[in-house]
């Protein structure tokens, strides 16, 4: 009897700590491609779309829906398959990348609005007003890589703004370069989401 109990909860251990190496087992296996900047906007902040890759693959790992395959690491496999891939994907060179990758999904999108626009009113020495926005928008679509199929696509865009003046000289406000958390990234955490939300 108490042999048959220490067997009992040494298996139970067992499957245990089975678990969890089965359920990652289980989850798909994802690559995020570096999305394709198509936004006319850039000319300040030109590595928003590599940026955007990374914080994608930082929230799906997060979320704990998908594998995925890390940045360098996927920039050596394609290196090693002499594959060069972003942004738009046609269906046959997901499928053909899906294989050599050895992924079920490839994540793609672009950004297409990414920049600053800067607004500014001057009453000469008695005051200077200067209103700064930054935008970003962008898009991401899920490939099956055994179909080519888009399985989820989505969208999202974000705006900010800084204010300053000066009356005589004095005063001032905030002028925020450290955009990217402010805008883009929540629209990433946002897509994230909806990823991860999705019955894929």
């Amino acid at each position: 009897m108490k042999r048959s109990l220490v067997l009992s909860l040494s298996l139970a251990l067992g499957v245990a700590a089975l678990a969890p190496s089965l359920a990652s087992a289980e989850k798909p296996r994802i690559a995020v491609l570096e999305f394709k900047s198509k936004a006319d906007n850039t000319w300040w902040y030109n590595n928003g779309a590599a940026a955007a890759q990374d914080v994608f693959v930082t929230e799906l790992v997060k979320s704990g829906k998908f594998r995925v395959i890390e940045r360098e690491q996927l920039a050596a496999l394609l290196r090693e398959k002499n594959l060069s891939i972003s942004g738009d994907v046609d269906p046959s060179t997901a499928v053909r990348a899906g294989r050599l990758l050895g992924v079920d999904y490839l994540l793609t999108g672009a950004l297409t609005e990414y920049g600053s626009s800067t607004n500014e009113v001057s009453g000469g020495w008695r005051f200077q007003a200067k209103k700064k926005n930054f935008s970003a928008a962008m898009n991401a679509r899920l490939i099956h890589t055994e179909t080519g199929e888009i399985v989820w696509a989505d969208e999202g865009s974000a705006e900010e703004g800084s204010f300053k003046l000066k009356v005589h000289g004095v005063g001032g406000g905030v002028d925020d370069n450290k955009m990217f958390d402010k805008v883009l990234k929540p629209i990433i955490q946002e897509l994230a989401a909806s990823l991860k939300a999705a019955d894929i």
